[in-house]
């Protein structure tokens, strides 16, 4: 054991150095002792080595060491499967007041398998703290859904906070809380691009064909690159024959534009409007002079 606490203590506090092994200033992260040791801390999976660096934490009470330690058994805890490391993350968690240290934190919370106590979080996704609120937030998603998704749906029903909405549909669509689908829908006229595309989404994966209208209207008429990329990729999923009209018109549109200063197309969108071509009417003269799959591979 007093091996695995002299590695922990070290790797703690190679955690900390930002020049190189020579003690000298660096230009490129990289080279910093503490990003290899961040990198070497990310791989452990030795069980063990969670007690021990509780047992480490206790000689010393400073909020980088905190913030280390939690940032060591976040990764155990993903390659471990332990809960136990998240527990001692929470205990850590309470003993700070500094906000600073919590957000740090809450980054690394927001990493591990499943977080089993979310009312720390839930208070603090009600902080008047825009950095602070929004990585509660991104912890929200690790939590049980039960116990987080009212709060998640109170915050889409009544946020004016454009930013706490998209890390909100995030938190949703990682949960599975096909529940919320109604409320999601409602942001379908949300003046904000991002919040359109999380939507449709949301609907493409927790939905169905009744959804399609939806896509179409979307793909022909929103004019946010992203939310149709996100309707031509619903389509794929699950468009048939009557939309093939409405994707064709739009992969014409994506491979006509003329490219300039060696811009691409769209390609995301445009592979799913071939891959759905490609499978709902693949016979079409039409179809075969968009230059099938392999245009993704000419372009």
């Amino acid at each position: 054991m007093s091996q695995e606490i002299q590695y922990v203590r070290d790797l703690l506090y190679r955690m900390t150095i930002k020049t190189d092994e020579q003690g000298r200033e660096v230009r490129n992260s990289e080279d910093q002792v503490s990003w290899k040791a961040l990198r070497e801390a990310e791989r452990l999976d030795d069980p063990t080595l969670i007690d021990v660096a509780a047992q480490v934490l206790e000689e010393t009470q400073d909020d980088e060491t905190r913030g280390n330690a939690c940032f060591l058994w976040s990764h155990l805890a993903k390659n471990t499967g332990d809960v136990k490391a998240v527990r001692l993350m929470l205990d850590e968690f309470a003993k700070t007041n500094k906000m600073q240290t919590k957000s740090r934190m809450m980054w690394s919370f927001a990493r591990v398998p499943e977080v089993p106590d979310a009312e720390m979080f839930l208070a603090l996704s009600e902080s008047s703290d825009d950095s602070i609120r929004r990585e509660a937030l991104r912890v929200l998603a690790r939590c049980r859904p039960e116990e987080v998704k009212g709060r998640l749906i109170e915050i889409i029903r009544h946020s004016n906070d454009q930013y706490d909405i998209v890390y909100t549909l995030w938190a949703l669509k990682q949960l599975g809380l096909r529940e919320a689908l109604p409320d999601v829908l409602a942001l379908i006229e949300s003046p904000n691009g991002e919040i359109r595309s999380l939507a449709i989404r949301f609907a493409a994966e927790f939905g169905d064909v009744t959804h399609v209208p939806l896509f179409v209207s979307a793909l022909e008429n929103d004019r946010s690159p992203d939310v149709k990329w996100s309707a031509m990729e619903a389509l794929d999923q699950w468009g048939g024959d009557s939309e093939t009209k409405t994707v064709l018109s739009r992969v014409k549109t994506i491979v006509s534009r003329q490219r300039k200063g060696g811009g691409q197309h769209p390609m995301s969108e445009l592979m799913h409007g071939l891959s759905f071509l490609w499978r709902v009417a693949p016979d079409k003269e039409e179809v075969q002079t968009t230059g099938g799959p392999e245009h993704l591979e000419s372009g």
